[in-house]
C-alpha cells in the first residue's frame, strides 16, 4: 500500500470561523488519502512554535498555503508566525526555483490574492462554498497525481508518409458560427471576443439567479484575461522615455484589454445588489496594477499603469449612479482594496488610484485632442465609454451620458474628500466637468440631504458615516475647493 503524501497546511488564525474552515479542509484531505498536518492537531501547549513550523514545512512533501487577506498582509509585512513561515519558504524557493511543493489556495483573499513570495504560482480558488467539492477535487488530484479523466489520450498521426490522411474532430455537426439572434444560452460559454454574447449571458444570470453558470465564473475569467493582456503588453515597463506616442500606445492597449470587462461592469453594476457587487469588486481588484518602483521614468508611468482599473471603475461607477445604486458605488470605490506599493497597507481603491493627484498631471494632455483640456483623463473617459452606456441602454443619448458621468464624478469627489478629510491640511479631490456643467449641483445636494435626512440614499448605503451633518460638511468643503479651482482657471 502506497504511503499517503505528507502535507503541511500553512494559514493564519484570522477568526474562529476561518480556523474551523481550515480544520474541515484538513479533515476532508485526510479522509481522501492525504496525511495532512495542522497546528490544531499537532501543536500542544508548551511546544516551541517556530520549531514546529520549521520541522513541519521541511518534513512535508507538499504545502498548502491558505491565502486569506490577513495571511497575505502578514506574509508581505513579515509579521508573526506567518512572517516566520515566509522566511523558511522563501529560502526553500530560492534553493529550488522550479519546485511545485507549495500550492496556494485562496479563501477570503484580497489584492494581491497571494503573497509576493509565492510569485505567480497558479492558485486554487476556494472562495465559493458552492464549489467546494470541485475545488477540493482539483487539490486532491494535484496532491495524489491523479490525471483528469476528461483529458483524452493522444491519438495516432492522421497523416501517412506521403502526406495523405484525414483528421478527426469532436462534436461532429456542431455549429461553431456566432449566433445572430436571441440571447446566448447561459449553459454555453460565450465566444471569447463577443461582447454582446457575454453581456447577454450576464443578463440571463441576473434574471435567473439559480442558474448553474454563476456570476463569479463569468466575470473573473474576463478580468483575468484583461490582467494578462495588460501585463503582456509592456505597460508595466517604466524605463521608456515619456512621449506622446508611448502614452497613447499604452492607453489604447489598456482600452482594448478592458473593453469586454467595461461592458460587463456597465450592465452588472447598474443592476447589481450589494451581494453581487462584491463579485465586481473582486474583478476590479484584478486589474488594479500595483507598480514596482523601478525604471528611470517610474514616477510618470506608475499612474498610467493604474489607468486600466480607473477605466473599469468608471464604467461600473457611472452605471451605478445612473440607478442610484450607492451601495454598489461604495463597494467599488471603498470596499475594493489595492496598494500604492506592495510593502504598504491596503487602502480603498479610490484613494490608491488618485494617489498624489496622478491623473491631474500635465502629461495626460498628450491624449489626442486634449492638449487644452483642464481634465483630459475625465474628458477622454467620457468619450471612450459613451458607447458602452448607450449600447447597453444605461443612457439613452449623449446628454444623458454626460449627466450620469457628472453625477459619478461628483460623488467620487465627495467620497474621496470624506476618506481623506483633514482639518490640518488643504482639501483636494479628483474633479470632473461637473465643476462647470452642473453649477447648481452643490445646492441641490444640500437640499436633498436636508429634505431626506438619514433616508438620503447615499447615507442609507453607509456613505459619509451615515450622517447628514457629515455629508453636508463634505459637500461644503468640496464646493470651497471647486471655487478655488474655478478662480484659478478664470471660470465664473
Amino acid at each position: 500500500m502506497a504511503v499517503p503524501p505528507r502535507l503541511f497546511i500553512s494559514y493564519s488564525h484570522d477568526s474562529p470561523a476561518h480556523k474551523q474552515w481550515v480544520l474541515k479542509l484538513a479533515l476532508d484531505l485526510r479522509k481522501n488519502g492525504i496525511d495532512a498536518a495542522i497546528d490544531q492537531w499537532d501543536l500542544s501547549p508548551g511546544d516551541d512554535i517556530p520549531t514546529y513550523m520549521e520541522q513541519g514545512l521541511k518534513a512535508a512533501e507538499r504545502v498548502v498555503v491558505v491565502c486569506s487577506a490577513k495571511y497575505v498582509e502578514r506574509a508581505n509585512d513579515g509579521k508573526g508566525g506567518v512572517g516566520y513561515e515566509k522566511m523558511i519558504v522563501t529560502a526553500e524557493l530560492i534553493e529550488n526555483l522550479g519546485t511545485k511543493k507549495f500550492i496556494p489556495i485562496i479563501r477570503g483573499s484580497g489584492n494581491p490574492p497571494v503573497p509576493t513570495f509565492l510569485g505567480y504560482r497558479l492558485y486554487i480558488d476556494f472562495e465559493d462554498d458552492a464549489k467546494y467539492m470541485s475545488s477540493l477535487e482539483t487539490l486532491l488530484r494535484e496532491l495524489l497525481h491523479a490525471p483528469d479523466p476528461a483529458k483524452p489520450p493522444v491519438g495516432p498521426n492522421p497523416f501517412s508518409s506521403d502526406g495523405s490522411g484525414d483528421i478527426e474532430t469532436t462534436a461532429e455537426g456542431l455549429d461553431l458560427s456566432p449566433t445572430a439572434s436571441g440571447p446566448l444560452d447561459p449553459e454555453v460559454a460565450p465566444p471569447k471576443d463577443d461582447v454582446s454574447a457575454i453581456v447577454a449571458t450576464m443578463k440571463a444570470l441576473f434574471t435567473q439567479p439559480s442558474h448553474a453558470l454563476e456570476l463569479n465564473d463569468l466575470i473573473m475569467p474576463v478580468a483575468n484575461d484583461a490582467r494578462s493582456k495588460i501585463e503582456e503588453s509592456d505597460v508595466v515597463n517604466f524605463a521608456p522615455h515619456p512621449s506622446k506616442d508611448e502614452l497613447v500606445r499604452r492607453i489604447v492597449t489598456m482600452d482594448q484589454a478592458t473593453n469586454k470587462l467595461a461592458h460587463l461592469f456597465a450592465v452588472g453594476c447598474h443592476w447589481a445588489d450589494t451581494k453581487k457587487a462584491r463579485t465586481f469588486s473582486k474583478a476590479l481588484s484584478r486589474v488594479a496594477i500595483v507598480p514596482s518602483p523601478k525604471g528611470t521614468f517610474f514616477e510618470t508611468w506608475e499612474t498610467v499603469a493604474r489607468y486600466a482599473a480607473l477605466r473599469v471603475m468608471y464604467a461600473g461607477g457611472v452605471a451605478a449612479c445612473a440607478n442610484d445604486s450607492f451601495d454598489v458605488l461604495a463597494q467599488l470605490l471603498l470596499e475594493t482594496k489595492s496598494r500604492v506599493r506592495y510593502q504598504e497597507a491596503e487602502a480603498p481603491l479610490v484613494a490608491v488610484l488618485h494617489h498624489r493627484a496622478g491623473f491631474a498631471k500635465d502629461y495626460w494632455k498628450w491624449l489626442p485632442g486634449r492638449e487644452r483640456h483642464f481634465l483630459p483623463v475625465s474628458d477622454y473617459l467620457e468619450e471612450s465609454l459613451r458607447s458602452t452606456f448607450t449600447s447597453q441602454e444605461i443612457a439613452s443619448d449623449d446628454e444623458e451620458v454626460s449627466m450620469i458621468f457628472d453625477k459619478f464624478e461628483f460623488f467620487q469627489a465627495l467620497i474621496y474628500g470624506d476618506l481623506t478629510y483633514s482639518e490640518s491640511s488643504s482639501h483636494w479631490a479628483p474633479l470632473g466637468t461637473f465643476i462647470w456643467r452642473r453649477r447648481d449641483l452643490f445646492e441641490r445636494t444640500r437640499k436633498e440631504i436636508k429634505d431626506r435626512g438619514k433616508d438620503w440614499k447615499p447615507l442609507l448605503a453607509g456613505l459619509f458615516s451615515a450622517s447628514p451633518q457629515r455629508a453636508t460638511e463634505i459637500v461644503n468643503q468640496l464646493e470651497e475647493f471647486v471655487g478655488r479651482v474655478r478662480s484659478q482657471l478664470g471660470i465664473w
